[in-house]
C-alpha cells in the first residue's frame, strides 16, 4: 500500500502536547495563539486564525465574504469535496470548472465561460503541492469583481513566483487533518490581510 501521507511524530510533539493536555487549554489560549502568530509568520499574511478544520475554514471564508443563498461559486472539477459542500453550507450554488492537465489546478482559461451575473467568488484549489495560476485567476476575479479564496490544504509552503501559497487570494484556508503537512488530528486556519474579514471570521 502507497500511503497518501504518514504523519511524523516524535519526542518533540508528544511533550508538546502533554504539555498542552496538562495545561488544560486544548482548543484555545497561548497554544493556539502562539501557533496562529507562527503561522502567519511563515505564511506572510497579516491574520491567521485557528478553525476546527479545513472544511469549517473554507465556510466561514465564504460566510466573511458575505457569500448567500443564490450566490455561484466556481470550484474545480477535481479535488476533495470540501470546497463544494462549503459553497452548499452558505446556500449558494457550486459551479464546476475543469482542471489544468499538468497541475490539476483550475484552469484560468475556463473562468470566462463558466461565470453567470450571480457568481460572487472562486475557490482556488492548490493540489498536490502545485499551485493554481494565480496571476491569471486573480487577474480575472479584479475583472469582474469576484471575491477569491485559495484552498491550501494540500499546498503548506508551497510557492507561486517566489511567494507562499495563501498570499494572493482574499482569504487563504488551511487543513491540518492527519494526512497533511502540518497535522493537528483536526483542524484548520483562516489567513487574510484584510482586517475586516478577519473579523468577521
Amino acid at each position: 500500500m502507497i500511503k497518501f501521507y504518514s504523519p511524523q511524530i516524535g519526542e518533540e510533539e508528544i511533550k508538546a502536547v502533554i504539555e498542552c493536555l496538562r495545561s488544560g487549554h486544548v482548543s484555545q489560549g497561548k497554544y493556539v495563539e502562539q501557533f496562529q502568530k507562527d503561522f502567519s509568520k511563515f505564511i506572510g499574511t497579516k491574520f491567521s486564525l485557528a478553525v476546527s478544520s479545513g472544511t469549517a475554514a473554507l465556510h466561514l471564508a465564504l460566510l466573511a465574504l458575505g457569500i448567500k443563498n443564490g450566490d455561484e461559486v466556481l470550484v474545480p472539477s477535481y479535488t476533495f469535496i470540501a470546497p463544494a459542500n462549503a459553497a452548499l453550507y452558505v446556500g449558494a450554488t457550486p459551479k464546476f470548472v475543469d482542471i489544468e492537465k499538468g497541475t490539476f489546478c483550475l484552469n484560468p482559461s475556463l473562468l470566462e465561460n463558466s461565470i453567470t451575473n450571480r457568481t460572487k467568488a472562486i475557490i482556488a484549489v492548490h493540489l498536490y503541492g502545485l499551485s493554481c495560476d494565480m496571476d491569471r485567476i486573480m487577474s480575472f476575479a479584479k475583472k469582474h469583481d469576484l471575491y477569491v479564496i485559495e484552498d491550501c490544504a494540500q499546498a503548506l509552503g508551497s510557492e507561486y513566483k517566489g511567494k507562499k501559497a495563501g498570499n494572493f487570494s482574499d482569504v487563504s484556508c488551511f487543513s491540518f487533518y492527519e494526512n497533511k503537512f502540518i497535522t493537528t488530528g483536526e483542524g484548520g486556519m483562516c489567513c487574510t490581510n484584510n482586517e475586516n474579514i478577519a473579523k468577521r471570521i
